[in-house]
């Protein structure tokens, strides 16, 4: 699999020049409720500390990379543009694979797999409810952001229809509402999800999403507990023991930190959680 960028470019090329800024619904971090593998199942919930999301399909969920690149990638279309009903996002489905995901060429098993996502991203609503009104009041644990502005409310992506020279997508009026307000959304670097992909590491794909999150625009330094991580954060790891999903954990932080050097990003010393500081550097590389 060849990427038209590599991890060099990621290190020492600044994205707002490289003009790779994407933005990423808020709503699917904290928790990280999209799923990282397949499962067998067509609805699934996340309690936050201020909300409530549960995504639905009539067919299996969106899960792993390509999922959150399709996101991404819209998500990124709307931001541009806002004031466009529609978007013109591909001469072709097999070109709109070349942008989503940076690879120059494309074999017949990964190109089904994605068109099997696209499908399942557009097939998929999320609903987003105050975690006041929900049923568990009781989990309150976790660090998230305090202004989320989420109203109740079910959204879906859109549509898209691939016609003769052009892959026409039109967003769903209540999905645009949502992630045209700043706060509704993240920034993020393409390149580094691509990247990402091209390594198989599908938990730094949220990782880096949270992290950005949790130190873009901060004044002050944050700190997450493990537990937190495992249990709130991240929940399709509460399967796993808290030390084998550290080892996971660390994996995908130390691919993160060997692309964004400066972030400052660590684990404490007492080994209890992690240190993020604000404005962290997972925005620039390791030339600025």
């Amino acid at each position: 699999m060849a990427l038209s960028h590599n991890n060099i470019e990621i290190i020492t090329k600044c994205p707002t020049e490289e003009r790779t800024i994407g933005l990423y619904p808020a709503f699917l971090i904290d928790p990280c409720i999209l799923p990282l593998k397949k499962l067998e199942k067509c609805n699934v919930e996340g309690f936050g500390k201020y909300k409530t999301v549960m995504l639905s399909s009539p067919q299996i969920l969106p899960h792993g990379h390509y999922a959150r690149l399709i996101i991404a990638h819209l998500t990124t279309q709307i931001s541009r543009r806002p004031e466009l009903p529609s978007y013109v996002i591909a001469k072709s489905v097999s070109d709109l694979f070349h942008q989503i995901t940076g690879q120059d060429c494309i074999s017949g098993g990964t190109y089904a797999n994605f068109l099997l996502s696209l499908e399942r991203v557009f097939d998929t609503t999320f609903t987003v409810v105050s975690t006041n009104n929900s049923e568990d009041k009781t989990r309150r644990r976790g660090f998230f952001a305090e202004a989320d502005n989420v109203i109740t409310n079910e959204y879906d992506v859109g549509q898209f229809n691939a016609k003769y020279k052009q892959v026409l997508y039109t967003p769903s009026s209540s999905f645009k509402a949502l992630i045209t307000d700043d706060k509704s959304i993240i920034p993020i670097d393409l390149r580094f999800l691509q990247l990402a992909r091209a390594k198989d590491i599908v938990l730094a794909h949220d990782l880096y999403l949270f992290l950005i999150r949790r130190g873009y625009g901060r004044k002050r330094v944050g700190f997450v507990p493990w537990v937190t991580l495992h249990k709130d954060i991240f929940p399709y790891f509460k399967r796993f023991d808290l030390s084998r999903f550290k080892r996971r954990f660390l994996h995908a932080l130390d691919f993160i930190l060997d692309c964004h050097p400066h972030s400052g990003i660590h684990v404490d010393k007492e080994d209890k959680g992690i240190v993020i500081p604000p404005n962290n550097y997972l925005l620039r590389g390791r030339g600025d």
